[in-house]
């Protein structure tokens, strides 16, 4: 009885429990059956999108590489048609300049993998200079081997072009003799015109674009993605496929019928019916579409390109059941049973779950306020976003570096920091990130410009890395300016070119030689292959430097004295070219240690043979110039002499005829009849016109014999006090006068003083017949030469007689009308011969004069 009773009492109190338990069991299981048919439905569409973005980011990717390969093509290819080496060449076809075109172009080729050959092909379509790959290096074609394009169809379209057209081919493979190469090269041509300075076409730049690049590029994006990536052209022929027998069905006869158009062709004709539509189900399966248009690739005018393929089709096919959730229904029920068992325990921790839920709390607060801590005091600028790309936190240096308070960033969508034209891709890219998070840099081998306040861009990195707090994915961006680096990097590379074209530019020879007596050269530049007439650098290395001695040994003993003293200078070493011509050579060389620690010698190897020679004619004509000095001082000495004689013995005689010609006047012309007087006056005008004649020859004496002393001269002021000069004598006189201001020369002057009182007084006298005179100093520029002139509008000449103009005691004009000797300007001539410069004029009977006169320009110092 009592057991009964005890039975009962249990039940009575286990009942509710167990009721309770079964109501909170059938919640939770059924709670638990609708969270897991969520999953799974939440499962199947994400995958899809997963599957879809990623198709979507390989067919992006490959184009991506496609339109950046063709681009740098594209300078390249303008970079080449403007090169200074070969513009010279054109202008001159000598050996000299086809090697350094050909040498340049190697070079190229050498350091630039994207090319199998490039090639100048006149517009006969005959090979002048081509560098083609042997073996993997290049090399330059010799002119024996060099051959006529003109029937290849890519030769006679690109030779059909204007200027600054390109033209590109079909992407196809390389065929020799009418034979498809093996192994297969394919290949993309492209060409553009080139022309001289007079603007005649003289050929084309044709470059050979490695088309394996593509190929392989493609086959790695595919190896990477879901499904398969394909390449096709536009008749729909595999250019790269799944299997290679599939590939170039349009150049091998026995695949034409192997196409994506024949084997999908359902596919191929959505493609065709709707070719803005990117991505399409066929059967089940789903293909991503994408093109490149060749003519919309190098952001110029559509009509300046010629593209053999109108365009190239990216195709990614994903099969049926690849990225379908597979329903693993054993996974699912363990599952499911493992959780039912789980709920039974869950209530009994809920206690224990409170407390311990409080204590996390408070690790969490003191984890938060150290993270703040680290975050804060971070150099790089920190940008947290939550998975909808709202920014929850920022530290300070991201404040400092965006120009936005903190208040003005939170809740903001993170776009507010990138570009405008950035937004759209980043918000997929944001998505596709959300979706698999992993820490990684964002943007890798791309670019990365950050927008700030005030709207201007700085280059940053990023580095992304998930942070997953309970169920909230937030996203920690790393961002570094790294304008500094860029400038760094931008002032290398300038430098870096600039040294590269300082080196190759320069006409004397460079080199790097190994530290040894019969070592090569390591590095040369032009000048040195051109100078020991090798057909390349190659070669040139290849060649010890001791067999370029013509002596033996001096190498040897060159090397010793670098050595010893650690430099040397100017070393005249007798050397012979490879094709065993003989020549002086000036050699400099300083001993240093390369990155890897090996001893080399850095130096420069001048021709001094010209100079050598050039030397020793200079003694010779030295000491013939001696001896000529010796004779000319002597003349000198006479014509002193002379002049002395023509000064003082000549004057006294003329002074005592006009003397007593003017006492004769004075005293007895009561005496003498009107025609006595008259012929006494004759006598005594001739007199002083012989005396003037006399002062003219010796001023004129003077200036040729006189020394130079050259200085900055301010022709305008000269020419101002020379008129001042002119005024004062004649004040009644009415004469315009315009004078340049600014005009200066390199010149003595003294002597330029007498130029411009020479030919302003010419001008002053021969338009004082005129009611409206006027004279002109300037200056104007004539094929880089400063031409300076002073025009008037006075009596003029016959240009006729202008050869006499400039000699001494000759006159256009007769005495009585416009006095003078005749030796002013023979005097100016003098003067501008002696400064290097050459006079001329200009005119017309009656419409006035023009001097022109040149003067010698300064050397620079």
């Amino acid at each position: 009885m009592n057991g009964k009773f005890f039975s009962s009492n249990i039940d009575q109190q286990s009942w509710p429990i167990i009721r309770q338990f079964v109501l909170l069991w059938m919640l939770l299981t059924l709670a638990l059956v609708i969270a897991f048919e969520s999953i799974y439905k939440a499962q199947e569409r994400s995958m899809l999108d997963f599957v879809h973005n990623e198709e979507l980011q390989a067919i992006k990717v490959a184009s991506q590489f496609v339109t950046e390969e063709l681009r740098i093509v594209h300078d390249d290819m303008f970079y080449l048609r403007d090169q200074p080496v070969l513009r010279d060449w054109l202008e001159r076809e000598s050996s000299p300049n086809q090697d350094r075109l050909s040498s340049d172009l190697l070079t190229f080729v050498k350091y630039r993998e994207l090319y199998d050959s490039i090639l100048f092909v006149d517009t006969n379509g005959k090979e002048k200079v081509r560098i083609s790959r042997n073996r993997g290096q290049p090399v330059i074609v010799p002119g024996s081997e060099l051959q006529d394009k003109s029937s290849l169809y890519f030769v006679e379209q690109a030779l059909a072009l204007n200027k600054d057209n390109i033209y590109i081919s079909s992407f196809d493979l390389t065929i020799e003799h009418n034979k498809i190469e093996q192994p297969i090269k394919p290949v993309i041509r492209f060409g553009t015109p080139v022309f001289d300075q007079r603007g005649q076409k003289r050929g084309i730049i044709l470059l050979n674009y490695r088309g394996q690049r593509v190929i392989d590029r493609f086959r790695t994006i595919s190896q990477q993605a879901i499904g398969s990536l394909w390449l096709l052209n536009d008749k729909g022929y595999w250019l790269v496929g799944d299997r290679p027998e599939d590939e170039w069905g349009f150049i091998y006869p026995g695949r034409k019928d192997r196409s994506f158009a024949n084997d999908y062709s359902e596919a191929w004709s959505a493609m065709m019916a709707n070719p803005e539509q990117t991505q399409f189900d066929v059967n089940g399966d789903l293909f991503t579409y994408g093109e490149i248009l060749p003519k919309t690739l190098f952001g110029d005018i559509p009509e300046r390109i010629v593209s053999g393929d109108r365009r190239w089709l990216l195709v990614a096919r994903v099969p049926f059941g690849t990225f379908m959730v597979k329903n693993v229904m054993g996974v699912r029920i363990l599952a499911f049973i493992a959780l039912f068992l789980l709920l039974g325990v869950v209530s009994w921790f809920t206690a224990h779950y409170r407390i311990r839920r409080r204590q996390i709390e408070e690790q969490v607060r003191i984890s938060e306020t150290r993270f703040r801590g680290l975050v804060e005091s971070a150099p790089d600028g920190i940008v947290i976003v939550n998975k909808e790309g709202c920014i929850i936190l920022v530290n300070v240096q991201a404040e400092r570096w965006f120009g936005y308070s903190r208040d003005e960033l939170l809740n903001q969508p993170i776009e507010l920091l990138i570009p405008e034209r950035f937004h759209v891709n980043h918000r997929q890219y944001r998505q596709a990130y959300t979706k698999d998070p992993v820490v990684r840099p964002m943007g890798v081998g791309l670019e990365l410009f950050a927008r700030r306040k005030d709207g201007s861009e700085i280059p940053v990195e990023i580095n992304l890395s998930p942070l997953k707090i309970g169920q909230e994915l937030f996203i920690i961006s790393i961002i570094r300016d790294i304008t500094g680096r860029k400038q760094s990097e931008q002032a290398r590379r300038e430098a870096q070119a600039k040294y590269q074209e300082l080196v190759n530019n320069l006409r004397v020879g460079v080199y790097r030689h190994a530290a040894t007596s019969d070592g090569c050269f390591l590095e040369v530049n032009p000048a040195i292959v051109e100078m020991f007439e090798a057909e390349s650098a190659e070669q040139l290395q290849k060649y010890p430097v001791n067999k370029l001695c013509r002596e033996p040994g001096c190498w040897r003993e060159f090397i010793h004295k670098a050595r010893q003293k650690g430099y040397i200078d100017n070393e005249e070493i007798p050397l012979v070219t490879l094709k065993g011509r003989e020549f002086s050579a000036s050699v400099t060389a300083a001993i240093k240690k390369d990155s890897a620690g090996n001893t080399c010698f850095d130096g420069i190897i001048e021709n001094i043979t010209e100079r050598k020679a050039v030397e020793q004619r200079i003694q010779q004509l030295n000491k013939a110039l001696r001896e000529r000095a010796t004779v000319l001082e002597s003349v000198n000495h006479e014509l002193e002499a002379f002049s002395y004689s023509v000064s003082h013995d000549l004057r006294a005689p003329l002074r005592a005829v006009d003397g007593f010609s003017r006492i004769l006047l004075d005293e007895y012309a009561d005496r003498l009849d009107e025609t006595g007087r008259d012929r006494l006056r004759r006598v005594r005008a001739a007199a002083q016109r012989m005396a003037t004649l006399i002062d003219d020859m010796l001023k004129l004496s003077r200036i040729t014999r006189s020394e130079l002393k050259r200085e900055d001269v301010d022709l305008s002021a000269l020419a101002n006090e020379v008129i001042d000069e002119l005024r004062r004598l004649e004040p009644n006189r009415v004469v315009q006068c315009t004078v340049q201001p600014g005009i200066s020369a390199w010149g003595d002057a003294r002597l330029l003083r007498i130029v411009l009182d020479n030919l302003l007084g010419n001008a002053w006298k021969f338009t004082s017949q005129q009611p409206d005179a006027h004279i002109e100093f300037g200056v104007q520029a004539r094929s880089d030469q400063t031409v300076y002139f002073v025009r008037d509008n006075g009596a003029g000449f016959d240009m006729a007689y202008a050869e006499k103009l400039f000699g001494a005691f000759q006159r256009l004009h007769d005495a009585s009308e416009f006095p003078g000797t005749g030796i002013g300007l023979a005097t100016a001539q003098r003067v501008i011969h002696k400064h290097g410069g050459h006079i001329c004029a200009e005119s017309e009977v009656g419409k006035g004069a023009t001097f022109y006169f040149t003067l010698e320009a300064r050397e620079d110092l």
